[in-house]
């Protein structure tokens, strides 16, 4: 099946359209204006002091000059937006589009190895006609002014992703941008409701974190906040989760159905007690199910408040080889399952849970081999790149597990997007039946190559 990646499968440096344009900070935003017009171009960079950067985009010039009542004669250094982010020359076209659709922003300056500008990459550059409606559903969620426009934003999100894929956009795009909108409804609906909360973190867990989410998936989640270890205020942060996830149910976004959420105690927690917490699940990973809560942290990312309270940095500094052992013993115990889909694909009857029984087991050997790597992105397919760069995972080994991740996106993609345009809600239990002959081929291929590594590492464990 064709599909839409490129330019997306680019280096952004090979996408840059000339020179950034710039000008300096004391420049006027009606002199800014005449430029970018000259030039073609929606922006101008800022240099500043110290190599740091500002950037004044047309939009700017509508908001915070026009619409603000500000005269033309403003200097760009009173309205431009900084710091800004950039993005390396040789990111994948499609990784910086994630980034800038997770940021909100539509212009991002392109450095070399050296941190010199070489350009900025827009929007329009990067992607498909079809893909730049996440940027307005997006733009609708994160601008939402209460929980009833943020329900009506969100409900746009299932649509977006059948849109995309009857576009043919690749399944794992859909689901990074999926992962990205509903990660934004999640931060909205948790900043509607702070009120009262200005030293909670809310971190998101699970396949939104890593940006593998499908239209079925639920919210996983925590809370963290410091200092204060008592009951009263632990009372007042699970009250808060549990008003959060039940304006996310209003959404269409249910919680998650094992209980990783804000709203119980065990997962909205003061700093110390999660650090607390950590290193016994760390010390004896078999008891107070520590290997969940590891691998959950591992995970998780910030989605709303302090970013210095994040905890998957510490999971990573933490880890000693005796847990990173346990993680994988844990990845490939897995591999029954397998065995069980295998033969139901042989004997092609009942039905089959393609994440529990296909995607988990990759995702758990990405993770343990990420983190053994020293890897921080909780990506799967950066985990296992990351891993056959540093030679934790065989290069055959990984690229197998890459591309066997990559074709259980595809069917379970096309089962749920079938599933929403008949009015049904979105599942990860699919018929066997309901496959083309191409698509169980492709299945049982999988499902026979990760079996095959899993015994593999179950025999040889880590490397030295």
């Amino acid at each position: 099946m064709n599909v839409v990646r490129d330019p997306s499968m680019l280096p952004v440096g090979e996408l840059l359209r000339g020179p950034a344009l710039t000008c300096a900070p004391e420049t006027t935003a009606a002199d800014a204006a005449r430029a970018m017009t000259a030039a073609g171009r929606r922006y101008v960079l800022i240099p500043l002091r110290e190599n740091a950067l500002g950037i004044f985009t047309d939009g700017d010039l509508r908001r915070r000059i026009v619409a603000a009542g500000l005269g033309t004669t403003t200097p760009v250094s009173e309205v431009m937006t900084t710091p800004v982010h950039t993005a390396n020359a040789d990111r994948l076209g499609a990784d910086v589009l994630l980034d800038m659709l997770e940021r909100g922003v539509r212009h991002l300056p392109v450095l070399s190895a050296r941190g010199d500008v070489l350009g900025v990459v827009e929007d329009a550059d990067l992607f498909a006609t079809a893909t730049r409606s996440g940027f307005l559903v997006r733009s609708t969620i994160s601008q939402s002014a209460d929980a009833d426009e943020l329900v009506a934003a969100t409900a746009r999100i299932p649509e977006l992703a059948v849109g995309l894929w009857r576009a043919r956009v690749a399944a794992l795009d859909v689901s990074a941008i999926a992962s990205v909108l509903m990660d934004a409804a999640v931060t909205r609906a948790a900043s509607l409701l702070a009120e009262g909360h200005p030293g909670s973190t809310w971190l998101s867990l699970g396949s939104i974190a890593r940006r593998e989410a499908m239209p079925s998936s639920d919210v996983d989640s925590a809370l963290i906040w410091a200092n204060d270890d008592s009951p009263e205020q632990q009372a007042r942060e699970t009250a808060y989760g549990k008003r959060v996830h039940e304006l996310l149910e209003r959404c269409g976004l249910p919680s998650d159905a094992n209980g990783a959420v804000a709203s119980s105690p065990r997962f909205a927690r003061s700093e110390s007690d999660w650090l607390r917490g950590l290193d016994g699940w760390l010390a004896d990973p078999y008891a107070d199910q520590g290997i969940v809560m590891v691998s959950l942290l591992a995970d998780s990312r910030v989605a709303l408040g302090d970013h210095q309270l994040a905890l998957s940095p510490v999971v990573s500094e933490r880890l000693d080889p005796d847990a990173l052992r346990l993680l994988l013993k844990e990845a490939v115990e897995g591999k029954a399952r397998m065995h069980s889909l295998r033969e139901r694909l042989t004997r092609r009857t009942d039905s089959v849970d393609i994440k529990a029984q296909g995607v988990m087991p990759i995702v758990n050997i990405a993770r343990w081999a990420g983190l053994a790597a020293g890897c921080a992105d909780p990506s799967t397919t950066v985990r296992l790149r990351t891993a056959a760069n540093s030679g934790i995972l065989p290069d055959d080994d990984a690229t197998m597990l890459a591309e066997s991740f990559d074709v259980l996106a595809q069917i379970r993609l096309r089962h749920q997007c079938e599933q929403i345009e008949r009015g049904e809600a979105p599942t990860d239990v699919l018929a066997l039946d309901s496959l083309t002959p191409l698509y169980r081929s492709l299945l049982a291929s999988a499902v026979r190559e990760i079996a095959g590594i899993q015994r593999k590492l179950a025999y040889t464990g880590p490397p030295a």
